[in-house]
């Protein structure tokens, strides 16, 4: 039965690959044409996806960080699982920034070959592949720590990338990655002092919401065990905490925007509540319903959990793309003519297909460390 789980899972995850490679060669053959963006919002969803993946890879490395220096035993099955988790999706969120410029070489000429220190793309793209090397290294080291679990001067490295990796982990989400946004004058609804926290919680939040996920589909497909009654315990009054805090930031900017009496701010709450509306009642709504859900008795369910985190992935995803949308569709000049963004379905299945790829790139990589350790308990029993 396991087998057959796994079959179908890993089936499912290859077509939606396969689809997903037939929509880039579409893009790559047509060009953006076949993208929603426009002279007026040259960022579509691609960028939005990049944000949100972003988000995730930095959280939980943040994760993966605690539960291994504060030695959370409950939480220990998920610490090199979050480092897994950082670290492929990062690489998803970097397939996201090529298909949006569309030349992959062009877009290994920022930090390289066009290494102007004004920009703060160069900056923002030297510390995603700075922190992607890191990962990897952390990665090959807890793999070593696997089959050596006594070295002492292993684990001190480790300890000393973890150490690096906390703060460069909140210096790429803080600035690359809120402050590329919020620093823009121009654009009202990017520029404001909020969006760093507001960034920082919504990747975390995220983050532990796509872990809980994770060891749910652990359990149902490979009969594998990563959460304990403590630690589900533990995660659900977090994910209380983290959900409250980005909803109450959520209901702030809509504040901000209806009563900053801005013509910008105007503009962007009548484009949230029309054009994209869909995306801003799957946020708002989203978040409190599974607030809701996660202070009720039958939040401390297990499956109530999950559902709870599924609604904070779609919420959060929905809060990057109409941060994102919203933020370029509203004029820089009154009289400019106004071009809307929607998604296409080419846009669509790429998204999908970098999706499937992430998870079939964690899956990978986790069932090498799950043999590394079954070889271990063979030799040591042998």
């Amino acid at each position: 039965m396991k087998n057959t789980k796994n079959t179908i899972w890993y089936t499912l995850l290859i077509i939606i690959f396969i689809i997903g490679l037939v929509g880039v060669y579409n893009q790559f053959v047509q060009g953006h044409s076949v993208t929603g963006i426009n002279k007026q919002v040259p960022w579509g969803v691609y960028v939005a996806a990049f944000t949100f993946f972003i988000g995730i890879s930095t959280g939980s490395t943040l994760i993966g960080f605690i539960i291994y220096v504060f030695n959370l035993k409950d939480l220990k099955p998920l610490e090199y699982r979050a480092v897994i988790v950082g670290f492929v999706s990062l690489i998803g969120a970097v397939l996201f920034v090529m298909l949006d410029v569309g030349n992959p070489i062009r877009m290994m000429k920022v930090p390289f070959l066009m290494q102007n220190t004004s920009s703060v793309f160069f900056y923002s793209s030297l510390s995603y592949y700075t922190f992607g090397l890191l990962l990897l290294l952390l990665i090959v080291a807890l793999a070593k720590l696997k089959k050596d679990p006594k070295n002492e001067k292993l684990q001190k490295r480790i300890r000393i990338m973890s150490i690096i990796a906390f703060p460069m982990a909140m210096v790429i989400v803080l600035v690359p990655d809120g402050a590329l946004f919020s620093f823009v004058k121009a654009r009202e609804f990017w520029n404001r002092p909020l969006l760093l926290p507001h960034f920082a919680n919504a990747a975390l939040v995220s983050a532990l919401a796509a872990l809980v996920i994770i060891a749910f589909i652990s359990k149902k497909i490979q009969n594998i065990e990563l959460l304990n009654q403590s630690a589900r315990r533990v995660l659900r009054v977090i994910l209380i905490f983290l959900v409250a805090g980005v909803l109450f930031l959520d209901l702030f900017d809509i504040l901000v925007l209806n009563y900053s009496e801005k013509p910008e701010g105007i503009e962007a709450w009548e484009l949230l509540t029309t054009s994209h509306l869909y995306f801003f009642i799957l946020n708002i709504f989203g978040l409190l319903i599974a607030l809701l859900l996660l202070l009720s008795k039958i939040g401390k369910q297990f499956s109530m959990m999950v559902l709870a985190s599924v609604l904070i992935v779609f919420a959060i995803s929905a809060y990057r793309y109409n941060l994102i949308i919203v933020g370029q569709e509203i004029p820089l000049l009154e009289g400019i003519e106004v071009l809307k963004y929607s998604i296409t379905l080419t846009e669509v299945v790429i998204c999908a297909g970098i999706t499937s790829f992430i998870i079939l790139s964690y899956q990978l990589i986790v069932s090498k460390f799950d043999a590394t350790v079954d070889s271990l308990s063979s030799s040591v029993e042998a």
